[in-house]
């Protein structure tokens, strides 16, 4: 009974804490992220700040000798009232489960960026951050403007509030970890047993001097080349961070991996951004490989990818080629003892070389691929803007011409930036 009476206390403790807060649960941000910041105190923080928006639009908190910085008055409807609408779609959510698969995020515009660490520890550090704090919070928000630089712009499909944190790692690196803020909230329906789907990614950052000269040309970081960017996609049916800390430890032990290899190679160039990001969570066994087999097959087929095998019942099938699987349905843990056994046996070749490389020969496959995904174009769509543009057809009448997503995609694909396999 006493065992009880503690449980009982302790969670009648936590609703007294919860009722503190307007937005954020505790719980929720201690589940996503409390294994590598204090929970409690993050989860005050980011609640001061979405109320701060919600309620008067600033974008960067005060503090000492700082003033706190308001959105200017011809664009605070865009924030005023966001975090509320949230919370009700939230509520929504709950009693209208079968839109939780197609649509689970608010379309909210901004970001809440939370730097943690000093300049001392962080020597990249950033020229907007404050030297004489720890702990510093701003919001991005986003087209506001006619600019359409990815600092400023994100395509409308594409709006949902994003919580980014950065922190110092391996040896001053910058680590940026990423989770949608509704997951965070009070009243989203975060299943305690729902699968989820993350990405690791390596950014090499433009030098400072190529930023200074792209200015100085251009008068604006609009249509400015994408950095270098590799990316391991991933999925788990435990907490994401317990993962990324596994990664952790294989790393540092020097396991070998590509994902593993990878990271240590690119951890030589001071210059790379490490970043972790939580896509989806709430997924069925079925959904989470069928959103990692689509993934997977997309960073692929453009070369950014650092997974060993292909992605969902795609790499199962290959796994039982390599006869180191005989289920059809496997746990994670069962497929991640297959792909480590596949990599036993095939030490000198790799499981990449045994089962991608092959795959990916073929154009006419990586183009079915590239262009499968929602929201990307199609092949047809691709060769007539390619032949509207040869015969002089401006960029912003192809893009009504194809339906595409906006002018952003058809200039990206004309200057040979993406779909360049597809012919």
């Amino acid at each position: 009974m006493r065992v009880r009476r503690k449980h009982i206390n302790q969670v009648l403790e936590q609703q007294k804490y919860n009722k503190k807060l307007r937005y954020i649960d505790p719980l929720k941000v201690k589940r996503l992220l409390g294994s590598f910041f204090p929970s409690g105190i993050l989860a005050k923080l980011i609640d001061v700040d979405l109320i701060a928006l919600n309620d008067e639009a600033v974008i960067r908190m005060g503090g000492g000798d700082v003033k706190p910085k308001y959105l200017s008055k011809e664009y605070e409807s865009t924030v005023l009232g966001v975090v509320d609408e949230m919370e009700k779609y939230n509520r929504k959510l709950v009693s209208h489960s079968e839109i939780m698969r197609d649509r689970s995020f608010y379309s909210a515009p901004f970001d809440l960026t939370i730097r943690y660490g000093s300049k001392q520890d962080m020597p990249r550090f950033h020229e907007s951050w404050s030297e004489q704090t720890l702990l510093e919070s701003t919001v991005q928000v986003y087209n506001l403007s006619d600019c359409k630089c990815r600092s400023c712009y994100r395509p409308p499909d594409e709006h949902r509030a994003i919580l980014h944190i950065y922190k110092d790692m391996f040896n001053g690196h910058i680590w940026r970890i990423s989770v949608p803020i509704q997951y965070l909230m009070k009243g989203f329906p975060l299943k305690p047993n729902g699968h989820m789907g993350y990405y690791h990614s390596f950014v090499v950052q433009h030098p400072d001097s190529y930023l200074l000269e792209w200015l100085n040309n251009n008068a604006t970081l609009e249509g400015i080349p994408e950095e270098p960017r590799y990316n391991y996609v991933g999925i788990t049916s435990r907490n994401w961070l317990i993962r990324m800390k596994e990664h952790i430890r294989g790393i540092e032990s020097g396991e070998n991996k590509k994902f593993y290899n990878s990271w240590r190679h690119f951890a030589k160039n001071e210059r790379v951004d490490f970043m972790s990001e939580l896509i989806v969570a709430n997924q069925s066994y079925d959904d989470i490989m069928a959103w990692e087999e689509a993934r997977v097959d997309i960073e692929m087929a453009e070369g950014r990818a650092l997974n060993m095998i292909p992605g969902g019942f795609k790499g199962i099938r290959e796994l039982h080629k390599l006869g180191v699987l005989n289920k059809e349905r496997p746990t994670l843990k069962e497929r991640l003892t297959a792909i480590e056994a596949a990599e036993r046996a095939n030490p000198r070749s790799g499981v990449p070389n045994l089962l991608i490389s092959e795959l990916w020969k073929e154009d006419s496959y990586a183009a079915k691929i590239i262009c499968g995904a929602e929201g990307r174009l199609s092949v047809e769509q691709v060769r007539t803007a390619r032949d509207l543009n040869l015969v002089g057809i401006s960029v912003e009448d192809i893009a009504d011409k194809i339906g595409a997503l906006n002018v952003l995609q058809v200039k990206r694909l004309l200057d040979g930036k993406t779909y360049s396999r597809v012919h």
